[in-house]
């Protein structure tokens, strides 16, 4: 599945790879939301890794993102990973997040697996 700005990619049995670009705008997250959801639902998919690999900080308006996808993907029974995060990412997200982000994070797909 290819969505203006993302790949979401199956990678295993219902296991996903979703790996964003630089082009990806989040402004729209709706629609991405709802496409995405749709799409993981109909593959009866179980886990999300979301590659954060190109991502060197996460903004309070990213995280609002990542958190909004990692919820509707809850909804349909799909556990959301964030892999590859930069340390400058993760240290950004630290200094704002209030509570427990929705999601789970992991080194890489092994790892998390581990």
């Amino acid at each position: 599945m290819s969505i203006p700005g993302l790949h979401l990619t199956q990678i295993g049995r219902g296991d996903f790879l979703l790996d964003p670009s630089k082009s990806l705008n989040i402004r729209d997250s709706d629609r991405l939301i709802e496409d995405i959801a749709a799409h993981l639902l109909q593959a009866r998919a179980t886990r999300l890794y979301y590659d954060l690999s190109d991502l060197s900080l996460i903004d309070p308006l990213y995280y609002a993102w990542l958190d909004a996808l990692a919820r509707a993907v809850q909804a349909v029974n799909v556990t959301m990973i964030c892999i590859n995060m930069q340390p400058t990412a993760a240290f950004a997200l630290s200094k704002f997040l209030k509570k427990m982000p929705s999601f789970q994070t992991a080194l890489g797909i092994e790892s998390w697996r581990e």
